[in-house]
């Protein structure tokens, strides 16, 4: 798995610490989505999925690999203007996913 980095800032209140990962690719139905950033709660996606509102499965992964993650997750936001949409996972599988910080890793959008 490709090294990422701890990318809130200090003052980001949120409970769970936001990764950059732009190397990590998310499938949802026949859909491929690029990974802007996540947690392990959820991820922001580059693209739009048009499911809001709507329980999805699908995986994760490095592009390439054929090493998946599947989840279950929720369609929670889609913004046209941005071009991004969100998800919510529903479970802790991805806490088995182990980030290193790294400082050559991309930062957020």
């Amino acid at each position: 798995m490709p090294l990422a980095r701890n990318c809130c800032a200090e003052n980001d209140r949120r409970n769970d610490r936001r990764y950059a990962l732009p190397v990590l690719e998310i499938a949802i139905g026949d859909e491929r989505f690029r990974v802007i950033n996540c947690s392990m709660r959820g991820a922001l996606l580059y693209g739009i999925c048009d499911l809001v509102g709507v329980r999805v499965r699908g995986e994760m992964g490095v592009p390439g690999s054929s090493d998946t993650l599947p989840f279950a997750a929720t369609v929670v936001r889609a913004d046209l203007d941005t071009g991004n949409c969100a998800i919510c996972f529903e479970d802790y599988r991805t806490e088995r996913i182990e980030f290193r910080e790294d400082t050559h890793a991309a930062p957020l959008q």
